[in-house]
């Protein structure tokens, strides 16, 4: 009844005229009543569907392409990979929940008829992943994001209307008391027990709204065929991630948000020659020339300061900024701005204090050092949005979904980047988050309400299903 209410409100004056005009008021009440409860839960059912025509209309083309070694395949190879996104779009958390959704047989009637595909068994779509290059499902994701680039859908989230904010950071997924698979990096305490940990380096678009979505990933791993002194590390990573992200995006304009591992020459030496921005967390012993600098400057007050005071519906919030111009590293200039940030309670006066220090080549001033800080501290999205929701919210990152083949492992991770791409466009969009708002629902029950549908349901309506993936409305964010 709920999404009736909500849906009700979607259908325009063109569908309304499905409605007789030769039968009495009471009669067309109630066609109209029965029409929209059927119409709304063909609109809820099909809402991944339609995301992904809507921003991504080759993408099905793109995945049928798709290189083959089977010999007698019973699926077709996008009847694997779909299979394999819905268990995560579905965050059905492993693949033996994901097969027992598919033994019901409303279930696999549905998903033919809104996904175009038959589900697969997923140790069918194990062995092919166990198989497929990994790179060519990056591909395909790096294609997605080039869409959304060219659509504009997040224009307005760029700093000074020109660059996307980029977090990188890297991540351990999945842990192991045994060597996985060969050159996986470890780890050896002092007790002598080792530790195994498949890690990947990771770039996400961040934005105010929430958005975190993958743009490229670059993995860490120990050379197989050579002896090595030391072992692969995200500091190294970085530099394979960003000619990856220069190759695939070559004219967009970034700005790199990025943690205290990262303020060394060689990094700024790369955001140089790749004309990219960056904001980097500064700790207070790193770059001792600039620390130095900084201390004379305080001394002979040779700084610029600013405040900047905002309020919620619970808190006050206060930024005091300190900004140190021009400050000389390596024949280069930079700038460091230094936050002191108050949040105190309106009703408790409870207060908390942080404080925050950043390195970046954009010149800061008075009139955008809010906004320079604020952009800075998007880092975290990475953290909270990205790899905390992955791991924690469902989709169960840390899951081992293949323990002895890395090959697959990487397909794995690619395809839940992919599904978590067109989640978020699908329930981030304003209307639907001001829905589950006014009626207190979460990402995670909207979805166990669609495979609820999708389970007991025979939605065969194949005219209705195309008119609903065929509109041209516009989603906004």
């Amino acid at each position: 009844m709920l999404f009736s209410i909500f849906f009700c409100t979607l259908i325009n004056k063109k569908e309304k005229k499905h409605v007789k005009r030769s039968k009495t008021d009471k009669q067309r009440k109630t066609s109209c009543k029965f029409r929209l409860q059927k119409f709304d839960k063909y609109q809820l059912i099909s809402r991944l569907a339609y995301v992904i025509k809507h921003h991504f209309p080759d993408l099905y083309k793109q995945v049928s392409e798709l290189e083959d070694n089977r010999k007698r395949p019973i699926y077709e190879v996008k009847e694997l990979i779909i299979t394999g996104l819905l268990m995560f779009l579905f965050k059905q958390k492993t693949r033996n929940n994901a097969d027992n959704n598919a033994k019901n047989l409303d279930y696999q009637d549905n998903i033919k008829s809104i996904f175009g595909i038959r589900v697969a068994d997923m140790d069918t779509v194990d062995k092919y992943l166990r198989w497929l290059e990994p790179s060519k499902l990056e591909t395909i994701k790096q294609k997605m994001i080039s869409e959304i680039f060219k659509s504009k859908t997040l224009q307005k989230f760029r700093y000074d209307d020109l660059y996307y904010t980029i977090a990188i950071d890297g991540t351990g997924l999945q842990s192991y008391d045994y060597e996985p698979y060969n050159g996986c990096p470890f780890k050896e305490f002092k007790n002598g027990n080792i530790v195994w940990t498949c890690y990947v380096l990771e770039a996400k678009i961040v934005c105010k709204n929430g958005f975190s979505l993958s743009i490229g990933s670059t993995w860490i791993e120990n050379p197989t065929n050579e002896n090595y002194d030391k072992q692969d590390c995200e500091f190294k990573a970085f530099t394979r991630l960003s000619d990856k992200l220069k190759t695939d995006y070559p004219r967009t304009h970034f700005l790199l948000l990025l943690d205290g591992l990262y303020p060394k020459e060689p990094i700024f030496d790369i955001c140089k020659k790749n004309y990219w921005k960056f904001i980097i967390t500064l700790k207070d012993k790193t770059l001792k020339s600039v620390q130095e600098q900084i201390s004379d400057k305080i001394l002979f007050k040779d700084f610029i300061e600013n405040t900047n005071l905002q309020a919620n519906s619970t808190h006050w919030l206060k930024n005091d900024y300190k900004i140190f111009q021009n400050v000389e590293y390596k024949e280069n200039k930079y700038f460091i701005i230094e936050t002191n940030f108050e949040k105190k309670h309106i009703k408790t006066k409870e207060l908390e204090t942080t404080r925050f220090v950043h390195i970046s080549n954009i010149e800061i001033d008075k009139n955008n050092s809010h906004k320079v800080s604020e952009t800075g501290r998007f880092r975290w999205k990475i953290e909270n949005e990205g790899f905390n929701n992955q791991k924690n919210n469902d989709y169960n990152a840390e899951h081992k979904f293949s323990r002895t083949n890395f090959n697959a492992v990487k397909n794995y991770y690619e395809l839940l980047q992919i599904a978590d791409i067109i989640n978020q466009l699908c329930y981030k969009s304003i209307r639907l988050k001001e829905f589950m708002k006014n009626y207190g629902l979460t990402e995670i029950s909207v979805i166990n309400i669609i495979l609820s549908y999708l389970k007991v349901g025979e939605f065969n309506d194949l005219e209705l299903i195309n008119e609903i993936l065929l509109r041209n409305k516009q989603i906004r964010y």
